[in-house]
């Protein structure tokens, strides 16, 4: 006796497994009728996930390299790529307002670039404070960065216009007494850049802010604050003598 089943049960339990598994013990014809009801929707289950990833951006010679299934976009994002451009070009714009407004001698060659009184001056101030407000260190999505992009756009036109008009201006919104005093400061501005003595750079330039100071009180035109803190410190010599200005 076997395991306490009896005869009878050890051939029963032959024939059953000779039935479905057949002399080799390997699964029979009678298993696939077993399967057959539920290979339609099987099929269709592999259908639907084949579709899902190709459309995810699946690379089918993945498969037969034996490497894992790589997902990616199928195209980049025209956005993201505005949006970098946008960012360089309003750091670009940024860095040429913050030179000129910390420059005193590129301030005094084109003063209308720092009156706001001017159109074109004030149409720069108001595109820059507007991209200034849009600007993100990280990719923000495609609707802001494309709001961004057409800020950054416009701030770039408008301090280029406003460039032009400065120096197509120039002194003109000074009176004749206004401009030999405007002279006399850029001279003497220039003397303090050339000169390699720190005494007469530091005399020329406390000078220049007496000149400054009466043709503000004349003109009521000011130097912008950033530029004034940095002559008001030269004249101290507390800061090296300004570098030759570059036209923006």
């Amino acid at each position: 006796m076997s395991r306490g089943y009896g005869p009878d049960f050890e051939d029963h339990e032959y024939h059953h497994h000779y039935h479905h598994y057949g002399p080799g013990g390997e699964a029979g014809w009678h298993d696939l009728l077993d399967w057959m009801p539920l290979l339609p929707g099987t099929l269709v289950t592999l259908m639907i996930i084949w579709a899902l990833l190709r459309a995810s951006g699946f690379e089918p010679t993945a498969l037969r390299t034996g490497v894992r299934t790589v997902l990616r976009p199928t195209t980049d994002d025209p956005a993201r790529a505005r949006w970098q451009a946008a960012a360089r070009r309003h750091a670009a714009t940024s860095r040429a307002f913050v030179d000129f407004e910390c420059d005193p001698g590129a301030v005094l060659r084109r003063p209308a670039l720092a009156d706001v009184a001017q159109p074109t001056t004030a149409r720069f101030v108001e595109a820059f404070a507007e991209s200034s407000a849009l600007a993100t260190e990280a990719y923000p999505g495609r609707a802001h960065a494309e709001r961004f992009a057409a800020a950054a756009e416009h701030a770039e036109r408008a301090w280029n216009a406003a460039v032009q008009a400065a120096d197509r201006i120039r002194a003109a919104r000074f009176a004749p007494g206004e401009r030999a005093l405007l002279d006399q400061v850029v001279k003497l501005l220039t003397v303090a850049r050339e000169s390699p003595h720190d005494a007469e750079r530091r005399t020329a330039y406390q000078r220049a802010r007496r000149r400054l100071a009466e043709l503000e009180r004349r003109s009521g035109w000011a130097l912008p604050r950033p530029a004034a803190t940095v002559l008001e410190y030269r004249s101290r010599g507390m800061l090296p003598p300004a570098t030759p200005i570059t036209a923006a």
